[in-house]
């Protein structure tokens, strides 16, 4: 499993894979790939058609018009992301996934917390009704937020997702880009 990341984590032993660094000026070395945070539809193409052909994380309030462009891979997580019926249905069809993220839950307090787990709680239940993509990840912005492979898998196994179907997701949007024996899903180039 990998996990996406906001900043270049230090060589540490957390159980993953690999760290993809998600970043909107991404250091193009190892695994990287581009934040892309827009405050409308108009804005939001606009800076899709200067990246280049790299994972591409999405920060945007009009969610549906994200899941709709091309280029377009994760919906990241954040504290005010409120993703309705239609878009998760849309991202099932587009195969763009989503991103449940653990480092909101670090960041809030009281109330609003319990809020957050209400939304989650939604949002996986309309996931797992389209069987559409996701990702587990800390989405950790500082090495304090930085959380193991099992406490990220056991903090989101006991909301209901599959942990395995999490697994697929990243290593399928990781070899997507940085896999040269990749051809399309199920299908791979055999070396001789």
């Amino acid at each position: 499993m990998y996990d996406f990341v906001r900043f270049l984590p230090p060589n540490l032993d957390l159980g993953f894979k690999g760290f993809v660094v998600l970043s909107e000026n991404p250091a193009k070395e190892g695994l990287y790939g581009y934040i892309v945070k827009a405050s409308n539809a108009k804005d939001l193409k606009k800076k899709l058609k200067s990246l280049e052909n790299a994972i591409v994380a999405v920060y945007c309030p009009d969610w549906k018009y994200a899941v709709m462009r091309k280029k377009v891979d994760i919906l990241l997580d954040s504290e005010d992301r409120i993703l309705d019926y239609a878009t998760i249905k849309l991202a099932k069809e587009k195969d763009v996934a989503i991103e449940f993220g653990l480092s909101k839950f670090l960041n809030t307090r009281g109330l609003k917390r319990s809020v957050l787990f209400s939304r989650l709680k939604d949002e996986i239940r309309i996931v797992k009704k389209f069987d559409t993509p996701f990702l587990i990840t800390s989405s950790a912005e500082n090495i304090y937020q930085l959380r193991s492979r099992k406490q990220i898998e056991s903090f989101f196994s006991y909301f209901g997702i599959s942990v395995e179907k999490a697994r697929f997701y990243a290593e399928r949007i990781v070899r997507r880009y940085y896999d040269e024996n990749y051809v399309m899903d199920g299908f791979f180039i055999e070396k001789s």
